[in-house]
């Protein structure tokens, strides 16, 4: 039977959920999952410092996702509930993971994504699931080098 607070936390989830179908979101969504790779720190802080509608794109996804882990840390989700339906967000760290310390170093941010950082990084599966996404991303890659090579 569910509980008060189970309820709460599945109508929170759903609150994100139309969040993030929200057009621009989506749009958002839909470069950083597709298009954006970065290949460095420098690439990172360049894409995010531009300006351009790129920069914004990974400002509010990330950011999305920092909220939301944040309300985990926070007690408003259960971590496990956002391992179970917030797939995407592995997915989208493993993107940034290998670049991460060098961007908050190089923009001064040394907090910028800790709670994204801690949720995923913070259990023996989530880390489990950061290194499948990032054999992933690195497969990625490699297609697109293939592809750039044709």
């Amino acid at each position: 039977m569910p509980t008060e607070i189970s309820i709460r936390q599945a109508e929170l989830i759903l609150k994100l959920y139309e969040l993030r179908r929200e057009p621009v979101m989506r749009q958002a969504r839909s470069y950083i999952g597709g298009a954006f790779l970065p290949a460095s720190a420098d690439e990172l802080v360049s894409l995010v410092a531009s300006g351009k509608q790129e920069g914004a794109y990974i400002l509010q996804v990330y950011g999305y996702w920092d909220m939301v882990a944040g309300f985990a840390l926070h007690g408003a989700l259960e971590p496990a509930l956002i391992y179970d339906v917030c797939q995407e967000m592995y997915f989208q760290y493993a993107k940034i993971h290998p670049h991460l310390a060098g961007f908050r170093e190089k923009m001064n941010l040394p907090e910028w994504m800790r709670n994204i950082e801690r949720i995923v990084e913070g259990s023996p599966e989530g880390r489990a699931r950061l290194n499948t996404m990032l054999r992933n991303v690195q497969e990625m890659a490699k297609r697109r080098e293939v592809t750039a090579d044709n």
